[in-house]
């Protein structure tokens, strides 16, 4: 069960992408997750809550999996639920490494029963708030692949705040891939695309033609413009979830991939389908440009200024 620091409820509100972090656990589930963790879930020092990060704490995937110096390739997805897609690519990749982020207890408790019933060695779960992770703790460059499929699209106008994709978890990304890492990002939510493909163009350098706003450009977005006319046919005027797509700020409309093959069939994706509402696919790929950091701190390293650490759990190396 997740325990919150002292004085977790003294704390200010924050804007997070989630709105909670519990669930109610079944006994079995109780049981797994305790009997489990101490292998596969990474232990994450809090700054001040529940799911937050100390900014102090540095995790080395490659100690983490009990490799250092191999190099292997990693995918990172946030968000990760019950670990449909990630699970499913680990078992059929098993010489890449997967870091499952997750914030709910019960997706956490589902996830290490179903690494451990398959026996993966090369997925491991982080109960952490995936912009804070990718923000400060995880090296970077050392992602190969960053995957945010299927987001919690916040459809309130006055919600849209918390929305997970947004320029500063574009520079997040920016951070933890490595040069030809591939953003991979998925959703069945109309404006919420229309805001992913916003969000790419600002960090990315666009094909000749498209007007670009970069400050980076951290990515290449080689998709801007493509497939405009994709879910032009079943399109509702005036419908946040299936809507008629209003054009980016550079003045292009599309912007969709193709369907990424390596992504499994979740039920987000199937509920989404069967509600009439059309999935669209984005995908940038990252420059060589190097990654400099804000040359204010952050919020969070302002907070700490703790030493950085490794984690590197008993049992991994067995």
């Amino acid at each position: 069960m997740q325990q919150h620091p002292p004085r977790s409820h003294a704390i200010h509100s924050r804007v997070r992408s989630y709105s909670r972090a519990g669930g109610r656990l079944s006994e079995a589930q109780a049981e797994a997750l305790a009997a489990l963790a101490p292998r596969y879930v990474v232990d994450v020092p809090r700054r001040d809550a529940v799911r937050t990060v100390a900014p102090g704490f540095r995790l080395d995937p490659e100690a983490l999996f009990g490799h250092q110096g191999w190099g292997r390739p990693l995918v990172v997805e946030i968000g990760s639920g019950s670990g449909e897609a990630v699970l499913a690519h680990a078992a059929a990749h098993p010489g890449v490494d997967h870091l499952a982020v997750e914030v709910w207890e019960t997706a956490i408790a589902r996830l290490v029963a179903s690494i451990h019933r398959q026996g993966l060695r090369n997925a491991r779960v982080v109960p952490a708030d995936g912009a804070e992770l990718l923000a400060t703790a995880l090296p970077v460059g050392c992602a190969s692949e960053v995957w945010v499929f299927f987001p919690d699209p916040w459809r309130k106008a006055r919600h849209r705040k918390r929305r997970l994709v947004n320029a500063a978890f574009a520079d997040s990304v920016a951070r933890v891939l490595r040069p030809g890492g591939v953003w991979r990002l998925a959703t069945d939510w109309a404006d919420y695309a229309w805001q992913m493909r916003d969000v790419l163009e600002g960090a990315s350098a666009l094909p000749e033609g498209i007007e670009a706003d970069s400050t980076g450009p951290y990515f290449r977005y080689d998709d801007a413009g493509a497939r405009p006319d994709l879910g032009a046919g079943s399109a509702v005027a005036g419908d946040a979830g299936n809507g008629v797509d209003p054009g980016s700020p550079s003045g292009a409309r599309g912007g969709w991939s193709e369907r990424f093959a390596g992504r499994a069939m979740t039920r987000f994706e199937q509920r989404g389908i069967d509600e009439g509402r059309t999935i669209r696919d984005l995908t940038a790929v990252r420059t060589e440009e190097q990654w400099i950091p804000a040359a204010r701190p952050t919020a969070l390293e302002r907070l700490d200024n703790g030493a950085p650490g490794l984690f590197a759990p008993e049992g991994l190396t067995d």
